[in-house]
């Protein structure tokens, strides 16, 4: 009977250690991930995306990379005057149980000198490292270019 209790509570245990074995990191979740369709001899194509942070802890996003890209950064846009204006940042941090979007007209990866420029319907992957070590490797998905609607960027 003493060996089955033995059993039970090591039993117990494991599943209590493997409960509290999940970290921070995996808690950390991209949704809609993608960028537009550029035109073949693009030099810079942004990137976008929501960082959800289900974490009780802050977390910053300190680097990107991706094989199909010269370099990427972290951007901002912001209005000086009225010239809207790319900002380099060297993190973007993201609030304990709280996302931030990356979008038009706001936070941004700036992808630049791509090796070759993915079309409509393509993925390119990538590397999201963060502050606590956790690197997330996540796609974006190419979406098509609505005529019409174009936004103008000064670096």
């Amino acid at each position: 009977m003493k060996s089955e209790y033995r059993h039970l509570t090591l039993a117990v245990l494991s599943v209590i250690l493997c409960l509290s074995n999940v970290s921070a990191e995996d808690l950390i979740l991209v949704h809609e991930a993608w960028m537009l369709e550029a035109p073949t001899n693009a030099r810079v194509i942004a990137g976008y995306m929501t960082i959800e942070n289900k974490s009780s802890r802050s977390r910053r996003l300190i680097g990107v990379s991706g094989q199909d890209f010269e370099r990427i950064e972290i951007h901002q846009t912001e209005m000086q005057g009225d010239i809207m204006r790319m900002v380099p940042m060297e993190e973007l941090e993201i609030p304990a149980g709280s996302a931030v979007s990356l979008e038009p007209g706001s936070y941004h990866l700036m992808l630049i000198s791509p090796r070759s420029v993915p079309k409509e319907g393509e993925a390119v992957n990538l590397e999201l490292q963060f502050d606590s070590g956790y690197t997330m490797h996540i796609k974006l998905i190419v979406r098509a270019v609505h005529r019409g609607k174009t936004m103008k960027h000064f670096h």
